[in-house]
Order: C-alpha cells, then structure tokens, then sequence
C-alpha cells in the first residue's frame, strides 16, 4: 500500500472518529414503509443523528411504542402541551390550521367523523382534539392515508426518540 493511501486511510479514521465523539453518533436506515411518501420513498437509504429532542417538522426515528423493538420513522406535527385536531383531513394544532406542503392523500374518500366506523377509517380524516402529553410527540406520516401513525397507537414518549433524520425537510 502506497504512502498516499495510507495516510488517507488514517485521516479518515480520524475524521470518523472526531464525529462520533464530537458531533453525534449517526445512524443508517433503510425506510421499509409507504407511511413517508413522498418524502421518503420505500426502501430509500436515510441517515439519522442521535438526539435527545426533536421539534415540530422534523422526521424522526424512534421505537414504536406499542413494540419497542421495531423503529418507525414519521413527522413530529405536535410536542407536549400542544392540542391536535384533524377535520376532513386538514391538520390543526392549537386552534390554527397547519400549512403541510409535504403530505400526500392518495384516497379521494374523506370518512366522516363517527364512533360507528372502524379503525383506521374513525380517526383517519377526523381526530381529536387531544392534547399531547409532557415529554411526547404526536407523529404522523407524510402519506396519510396509509400510515399508522398517533392517531391509532398514541404519542411517543420522549424516551424513545432514537434521533432526527438528516437532510429531511
């Protein structure tokens, strides 16, 4: 191995090293699900940095709540202390209508809001209002009427927030 290289090899070592103590550890993921078009395409390679907090907007991973063993991605749309509604498919939170640039409805069909309807069709397009518990977040996915997501399983506590997925907006 030529001298060139390897220097090269150390410096990369080194610089991989420095962000995994310095910055934060990042992590790979293969996204497996629809939930996130057309943010995230199924089976897209996303990367996600450890963090302690996320904050409305961003993508995150965590581990689903109702099996902790599995992770999700989804979009942070309300934190603690927040009310969320849904009416006929449009997000509200604390009163005000959400703009939501990024989210897809690929069924024409709007279930009206009624206790005679099973899930998913009862809190599909029409939810709440409920309000989210301290330390949580109310996720929702991109693709929203095929994802499972708060509106059927509840908020993610804080504690299990694995991280925020880069370069997602």
């Amino acid at each position: 191995m030529s001298r060139r290289i390897a220097i090269g090899i150390v410096v990369l070592a080194g610089i991989l090293m420095v962000s995994y103590v310095v910055v934060r550890p990042i992590r790979g993921y293969r996204n497996t699900s629809t939930s996130m078009e057309p943010t995230l395409e199924n089976g897209q390679y996303i990367f996600a940095v450890r963090s302690s907090d996320a904050h409305i907007g961003d993508v995150i991973v965590f581990d689903y709540p109702v099996q902790p063993s599995t992770q999700f991605l989804k979009r942070v749309v309300a934190v603690g202390g927040d009310t969320v509604e849904i009416h006929a498919k449009k997000l509200y939170r604390n009163g005000h209508e959400v703009s939501e640039p990024y989210i897809l409805h690929d069924d024409p069909t709007t279930y009206p809001s009624s206790d005679a309807l099973p899930e998913p069709y009862r809190s599909r397009d029409n939810f709440g209002p409920y309000t989210v518990p301290a330390n949580s977040y109310f996720v929702l996915g991109d693709n929203r009427d095929r994802s499972s997501d708060s509106r059927y399983w509840g908020p993610v506590p804080r504690k299990n927030l694995y991280g925020r997925v880069l370069g997602v907006r």
